[in-house]
């Protein structure tokens, strides 16, 4: 392996008091010498020149390209003055030169291009922190005029030369002309990329120099406009700088291979793999521990995934030669993010995992969680808010709620329609996946989709309850685009859609059912853009598509117009589109997820700051923020908002006041019933309890919550309380003394 060569050289005390003094180039020098030198960073052996004259400083240079190999990496900085001469001809300024004599007291380009030319290295990397004289604009320290075009000086093979500063354009260190001075702009930002590895942009463990100038430039024209730098590649291959020596897994890998919804863990294998093929040791290390756990996960099709995954990337995983870096120490995977998930229907949001015995089996946990508990739990108290305690007056609520109506193999999972008329299960077999439908009032089977899984997002029926949603199931071999499936209720007529997605799909019907917004939820390894599809419902023709997503789709809502659609990526941006226009309205950043109010006005949006905040969708600013809640559900008048956070604790917060009441200190919610007389919550000994708003205490126990496959639910009116067990055995609990 060759060598990794640095040398570096900083002037700034110059004998020609017609060359102002510089500040910030001895900090530069030292400070980027300190990160090339670390050797868990980029482990240069670094040469540093302070204040030299020109001969000593060229004899530096002709030594530092003699003799090379052709795998080393050298690496030549300079900070200080450029100059020109009458012919237009940039030299570097060393503390003998005089402005009248720059050819024989200055480092002319042709010097340092000729010993260039002459080194056998084939990644030879040159860095100018440098203009060319000395004025001074916005109160700014400059270093340069701007007529010397560096790039040009410096053509040839084998060669990448980054420079502070086009043509055109001065580059700034400092704003004080004396005394201790900041690095300049350019060469801060190159050496806080490396230093906490925040220039690693593609996340794969290493600093690219492609990736370094991207990072740079777009800091340094954020903090100076007027100042772009430039670069010049002719380098065969990518060039490692450095080490990201504060890599961990990417927060949403974390967030999804910790999820308890199946799904979430299913889509994690794209990125773990996309990770293991890019990445360095340390990287290819931990997404293959990744795999490895999901291999043994209590999912059959998860498993059974992550078992493809391994057989296809151990073949091209080739031992490390010597001894490997130490990979991060394994850590307990974090819980995921605080995320909102909409659902077909205003005012639901689903929630994050409760505890370990809560994960679900199924890959379409997420689908059931949203689902079920969006479309009969949307709402909240209805008129003031309601304070529930431990503590209070006798129930109007019965003690015990009557033995529940038990269908045995009907499902893992259980979804309401809308339309109070029918509900949905879905059953998942070694190889077949199926969804059934049922008549809510006489529990007979109304149709079966064999063949076919529930959306990503829980989106399972349309709006008004007459379309079935459904899509291809899921398969990891699968290279062709997956179809969705309108199933109207009624007719049984479908209307399938090739969505031109991948994987698993999230959708969105609008409210008249008359338009489908599909996204695919995977990662991809595409550079383009992942696009929002938008379809007619009757005829199935694509009429739009909408780009600006640069990962997987984690929700898609329509607001209650079906004028604004929303859309939340992994990308953890959330995007505001005007369907009629397909333009952008607004992006949220830090943003995982949200739900429309029932006005379509307010948009509830999940951070990473565990908190919650409302968007006005008209002004585009936060009117409320709810901390410490991860997720939760708008009233049916939209006055209250009912969130949850990972301390497990329940509040109802007033959406104008922005104030909260605790309800419990000790569960999870499930959601309201429709009138918001009864509340069900999941407490520390995972049994799910009704709460009566008339007592303010819990007035009965439903089931453990042990023993079910995916979260409860209401009826859309209330009535029914319902659970699927890991067997297949659906229970419903008449429950209409108690909502």
């Amino acid at each position: 392996m060759g060598r990794r060569l640095a040398l570096l050289i900083a002037t700034y005390d110059y004998q020609d008091a017609g060359l102002r003094q510089l500040t910030s180039p001895a900090h530069d020098a030292e400070a980027f010498a300190a990160v090339l030198r670390d050797p868990d960073i980029a482990g240069f052996e670094v040469t540093t020149l302070i204040n030299q004259p020109h001969h000593l400083v060229g004899e530096a240079v002709g030594d530092f390209y003699r003799d090379r190999r052709s795998d080393d990496l050298t690496l030549l900085y300079f900070t200080g003055h450029g100059l020109k001469d009458d012919g237009g001809r940039l030299y570097l300024a060393m503390a003998n030169t005089r402005r009248d004599s720059l050819l024989f007291t200055a480092l002319s380009a042709e010097q340092i291009d000729q010993a260039m030319e002459g080194c056998a290295s084939r990644q030879k990397v040159l860095v100018l922190d440098c203009c060319y004289s000395g004025a001074f604009p916005a109160g700014r320290i400059s270093k340069g005029d701007t007529a010397v075009h560096a790039l040009e000086r410096f053509q040839g093979r084998g060669r990448t030369v980054l420079t502070a500063s086009d043509a055109t354009q001065y580059s700034f260190e400092g704003n004080q002309p004396q005394g201790h001075a900041a690095q300049s702009v350019f060469t801060r930002h190159l050496v806080a990329g490396l230093r906490d590895g925040s220039a690693d942009l593609d996340g794969d463990g290493d600093v690219t120099l492609d990736e370094l100038y991207g990072y740079v430039h777009d800091r340094v024209v954020d903090e100076m406009p007027q100042q772009r730098p430039k670069r010049l590649d002719s380098v065969e291959g990518r060039i490692v700088i450095a080490r990201n020596i504060n890599w961990t897994l990417p927060a949403h890998l974390c967030n999804a291979v910790a999820s308890p919804i199946a799904t979430d863990r299913l889509t994690a294998l794209d990125g773990l793999a996309h990770l293991h093929r890019i990445g360095n040791d340390v990287v290819r290390a931990r997404a293959l521990d990744e795999i490895r756990r999901l291999a043994e996960d209590d999912s059959k099709v998860v498993s059974a995934a992550a078992a493809t995954r391994l057989r296809s990337v151990l073949p091209t995983s080739p031992e490390p030669r010597g001894t490997p870096p130490e990979p991060p120490a394994p850590q307990a995977p974090a819980r995921p993010p605080a995320v909102l998930i909409p659902d077909p229907h205003p005012g639901a949001a689903a929630p994050p995992r409760r505890s370990s015995r809560l994960r679900p089996r199924t890959r379409r946990a997420k689908a059931l969680t949203a689902a079920a508990t969006a479309l009969a739990l949307a709402a909240a108290v209805v008129g003031a808010l309601l304070t529930f305690r431990e503590t209070g007056d006798e129930s109007h609520c019965p003690r015990a709620v009557p033995s529940p109506d038990v269908l045995r193999g009907a499902g893992q999972g259980l979804v309401f329609s809308p339309d109070k008329k029918t509900f949905a299960t879905f059953t998942e077999t070694s190889d077949v996946d199926s969804v059934r439908l049922w008549d809510l009032r006489t529990h007979k089977t109304v149709a079966t989709v064999r063949r076919q899984t529930l959306p990503n997002n829980g989106e399972v029926f349309s709006p008004d309850g007459r379309f079935l949603v459904t899509q291809d199931q899921y398969d990891p071999d699968r290279t062709d685009p997956v179809t969705v499936r309108l199933r109207n209720t009624s007719t049984g007529r479908t209307t399938a859609i090739r969505t031109d997605h991948k994987g698993v799909v999230n959708v969105a019907v609008s409210p008249d059912g008359q338009s489908l917004a599909t996204a695919a939820a995977s990662r991809s390894d595409e550079e383009s853009p992942h696009p929002v599809r938008l379809w007619d419902v009757e005829s199935g023709k694509r009429t739009a598509t909408l780009t600006g997503h640069t990962d997987g789709i984690r929700f898609m809502a329509f607001d209650r117009d079906g004028e604004t659609l929303a859309t939340g990526s992994r990308d953890e941006i959330v995007r505001l589109w005007n369907v009629r226009t397909r333009k952008t309205l607004t992006t949220l950043t830090d943003a995982y997820g949200g739900t429309f109010s029932p006005d379509g006005k307010i948009l509830a949006v999940g951070g990473g700051d565990k908190a919650v905040r409302l968007w006005n969708v008209n002004t585009r600013k936060v009117v409320a923020t709810f901390a410490n809640t991860s997720y939760g559900w708008f009233s049916p008048d939209g006055r209250t908002f009912a969130g949850a956070g990972r301390d497990r604790t329940v509040r109802l917060w007033d959406v104008d006041t922005g104030k909260s009441i605790v309800v419990t200190r000790a569960g999870s919610l499930v959601g309201f019933s429709l009138s918001g007389k009864a509340l069900a919550i999941v407490g520390k000994d995972e049994k799910v309890r009704l709460w009566d708003a008339a007592t303010r205490k819990p007035v009965t126990t439903i089931t453990s919550v042990s023993s079910i496959g995916s979260r409860p639910a209401f009826s859309p009116d209330g009535r029914i309380f319902a659970a699927a067990s890991k067997d297949g055995t659906v229970r419903l609990w008449d429950v209409a003394d108690c909502s």
